[in-house]
């Protein structure tokens, strides 16, 4: 049987956690309580313990010396951390020390707990995850840039780390984030992104072959890597869940993730796993916010079917999005008298499909528009206690009219083409390395991930294809034409890499830009 301690200087403390866990059902001699780190030592060192609760502000010996002297005793226990709101940067040298978990005191309840001695046992027993490497150590390779490339198109998936023995991708979507928009101030990476980015790699189940990447101020992903000893899909969910419990606690930030992994070819079904994971991300606008969605939510509600069948809906949204009221009206009289015919469950069915979607495209407009708006983020329940078809239809035409109002004072009617508009300023500026996506997104008027949906419907290639296609011609006709070096090349065409230039180049070409100067060059006169 494994053995646990609990250590705290505040004995009602103490007496709570150890009734809160029948410990010998869970696998665990509870060996003792102790009042402060010096006696919990003298005790570990007599009979060490596999499991230990510690506070951290403690008289005669803090939680962080403890730890100091746990691992002075050449002991390596599953220690989790007891604090307060105001204590998040003694937590954090509590896990670079080697702690594996951190609990609020405010938050002790006995669900809680027993989740945290059942992850403890089962990290015990597979061996635990591999240890951090030590302070001073080779720096690692930087698997968050990697997948910022992967991200982009830049890199292959295939390198990023572990990625054949299976892996986990997570989009985090940061619910109502605009609301915190007053007190992060105008450096939003600095007040938001920075923070919520050293929070994931500081947890101790943060690893180097694992990436985390932010992509815009509401969405994150991380990438979780099965490589690692004892890793598996639900310790996943389990990380996930510690990371929404930091944010919420130390900086006040909610978040929907949204989770997926391969079923099969790792490699070439990245992609589709990373969409899926920003796609179950949505279930937030028909089951709620804040949960952790995956495909076993699915029998509820398949946003990947919904999707798909989102074509028969897209005349209805275009013209709510485009504020155009004659269509709207001609399109709400045609559903509202599908509803009132069908049986009232299809008819649920069919008001729930228009308004994900609607929802969904709303989002590319502006993510946080249904927030805004203060639009139902449950809206399988809601449409699934409607009774009769009459109150169906009320409720439907109610939610439409709040999102007409909000695009008939929002939508841009002096620019017919915004997306032509920021192709030419493209065209124009493709040289520039220090060119971002949201600087031509903004020509648009739209945000970037909507921007891109619609750059690639207008003109049936991607935006960064399209990019990396002006590049690559500009290089071709720089190698052909004159006998610049290559670092010169790639500084006229736009990359401030060379590395990446060569990279890119023959992913496109098949050759280096040395062999294709070789085989087409022209002197240049």
């Amino acid at each position: 049987m494994l053995r646990a301690i609990i250590v705290d200087d505040e004995i009602l403390v103490r007496a709570t956690l150890e009734k809160m866990v029948d410990w010998a059902a869970e696998g665990f001699q509870l060996a003792g309580c102790y009042a402060n780190g010096q006696a919990a030592l003298e005790a570990m060192e007599r009979c060490p313990a596999d499991l230990v609760f510690t506070d951290i502000k403690m008289p005669v010996c803090s939680g962080l010396e403890f730890i100091d002297g746990v691992h002075a005793l050449g002991l390596a226990p599953h220690i989790v951390v007891l604090s307060a709101f105001d204590e998040f940067p003694l937590v954090k040298q509590a896990f670079k020390k080697g702690a594996a978990d951190y609990v609020l005191k405010q938050e002790i309840v006995p669900a809680r707990m027993l989740e945290l001695v059942r992850e403890a046992r089962a990290a015990l027993c597979a061996g635990g995850d591999a240890p951090a490497p030590a302070p001073g150590a080779a720096p690692l390779r930087d698997t968050n840039a990697i997948l910022q490339d992967v991200i982009f198109h830049n890199a292959l998936p295939g390198e990023l780390p572990g990625l054949e023995q299976g892996y986990v991708v997570a989009c985090f979507f940061l619910d109502e984030i605009y609301r915190e928009m007053a007190r992060l101030g105008t450096d939003v990476n600095a007040t938001l992104t920075q923070p919520l980015t050293k929070l994931v790699m500081q947890m101790p189940q943060f690893r180097s072959t694992d990436g985390f990447y932010s992509f815009d101020m509401s969405r994150h992903f991380l990438f979780y890597s099965l490589a690692q000893p004892g890793r598996t899909v639900e310790k996943a969910r389990t990380f996930l869940a510690q990371v929404q419990r930091a944010w919420k606690n130390y900086m006040n930030i909610s978040c929907t993730v949204g989770m997926a992994a391969p079923h099969a070819e790792p490699e070439t079904s990245f992609y589709t796993v990373l969409e899926q994971a920003e796609t179950n991300t949505t279930l937030r606008y028909v089951l709620g916010p804040g949960r952790i969605y995956d495909e076993s939510y699915y029998p509820q509600f398949d946003p990947v079917t919904a999707l798909r069948q989102a074509k028969s809906c897209m005349p209805f949204i275009r013209a709510v999005m485009e504020a155009d009221f004659a269509q709207v009206e001609q399109y709400k009289n045609e559903l509202v008298g599908y509803m009132q015919d069908l049986p009232l469950e299809q008819g649920q069915s069919l008001a729930l499909l228009y308004l994900y979607n609607l929802y969904y495209e709303m989002g590319f407009y502006d993510m946080q528009v249904a927030y805004k708006l203060g639009l139902d983020h449950r809206l399988y329940q809601r449409l699934r206690a409607i009774e009769t078809q009459r109150d169906l239809v009320i409720y439907f035409t109610s939610v439409l009219r709040r999102i007409m109002e909000y695009f008939e004072s929002n939508y841009d009617q002096q620019f017919p083409d915004p997306v032509l508009r920021a192709k030419r300023f493209l065209d124009d500026s493709y040289m520039r390395a220090d060119l971002t996506l949201g600087e031509v997104a903004q020509r648009s008027g739209y945000n970037e991930k909507y921007f891109c949906t619609l750059f690639k419907k207008r003109f049936d290639v991607s935006y960064s294809d399209y990019l990396t296609g002006l590049r690559i011609a500009a290089a071709r006709e720089l190698l052909e034409k004159t006998n610049m070096r290559m670092y010169e090349v790639c500084d006229a065409v736009g990359y401030n890499s060379v590395e990446h230039f060569l990279r890119t180049f023959k992913r496109a070409t098949g050759q280096t830009p040395l062999q294709y100067r070789k085989k087409n060059v022209k002197k240049h006169q």
